[in-house]
């Protein structure tokens, strides 16, 4: 039987995320180098394997949880591929969510780096420390004369009893930066803000895939305060029965396995790494054919799977980014 399904439901809108093992770690090794009060250090990893989300919707909560206290964090994603020194700094004081900012009428480049560099020392004070974080995604579009202006405002605010510390994330490409930077002459740069790194990984094992599966059974909620779950909104009947995604991990994950490229099948050692976004896209399919009546059989049937996941792009994904 079709259910009625509100449109702003967070699955339709894809305006959501699912909380996952690769997320975790990369949150708690942040809070790792907070700890160790480093200069600066990069995350990479493929594209579409939930770096951003994990940024957007846990980072900073979880955080502020385990230092128990706010955190002098600005998040700036890099959009433009080329900007003028008053542009960057522009940028960053939106970032900041300066009170007066307006893109409209940008300030000067002057004017505009000062107040950036008072906001960050106001975050820190308000947070009673002497440490503020920029985070930066789509790190991997930042030029030599950005990381210059910016270490130039971490000499700045050292002097002041301030430590900086700049967190990179972004693509493969990110991992190669320390090295072009000391062998162009700026060892110095890579010193400082690439001190530490870790990869981020998809969904490696059959164990990380459950536990996604299960965010969407049992570890979601909408409408807010509802104590209604994802599955249980569009599957209402059939999670009554306690029918449950995460019992189709074995199908999902061997479907995906099927559907790898013959070329990373063929190397030596080669294992599944599923990118986050797919998966995604395959539980949404599911829930929208769930709320629109078919029957949990239909759905969850081992070629429904396959067919499901094709209709991603998975295979090919895999290939541009192996």
């Amino acid at each position: 039987m079709e259910n009625k399904i509100d449109y702003r439901h967070p699955i339709l809108q894809q305006e959501y995320a699912i909380y996952t093992p690769p997320m975790d770690r990369m949150i708690n090794i942040i809070g790792d180098w907070i700890d160790q009060g480093i200069s600066g250090g990069h995350i990479y990893g493929p594209s579409r394997f939930g770096k951003s989300r994990a940024v957007k919707w846990y980072l900073r909560k979880i955080l502020e949880d385990r230092f128990k206290r706010t955190l002098p964090l600005v998040v700036w994603i890099r959009r433009d591929s080329s900007m003028s020194e008053s542009e960057f700094w522009n940028a960053l004081l939106g970032a900041a969510k300066y009170e007066f900012h307006n893109s409209l009428r940008p300030k000067t480049k002057v004017t505009a780096k000062f107040l950036f560099e008072q906001q960050l020392l106001t975050l820190a004070r308000s947070a009673r420390g002497n440490y503020v974080l920029l985070l930066i995604d789509e790190a991997h579009e930042m030029t030599l004369k950005e990381w210059k202006w910016l270490l130039g405002l971490q000499n700045s605010l050292d002097d002041q009893g301030i430590r900086f510390c700049v967190i990179s994330i972004g693509s493969y490409s990110l991992q190669y930066q320390p090295d072009y930077l000391a062998r162009t002459g700026n060892p110095h740069i890579a010193a400082r803000f690439y001190a530490c790194d870790t990869r981020f990984h998809g969904i490696r094992s059959r164990s990380e895939l459950g536990y996604v599966l299960t965010g969407y059974d049992l570890d979601s909620e909408w409408p807010k305060k509802s104590g209604i779950t994802y599955l249980q909104y569009f599957a209402p009947e059939a999670f009554a029965e306690g029918c449950r995604l995460v019992d189709q991990n074995e199908l999902i994950w061997t479907a995906f396995e099927q559907l790898l490229p013959p070329s990373i099948k063929a190397k030596p050692g080669a294992s599944l790494e599923i990118p986050m976004l797919h998966i995604s896209y395959v539980i949404e399919q599911a829930l929208r054919r769930f709320g629109s009546g078919e029957a949990w059989e239909t759905v969850t049937n081992y070629h429904t799977w396959l067919e499901m996941i094709a209709k991603t792009g998975f295979t090919d994904h895999m290939r541009k980014i192996s």
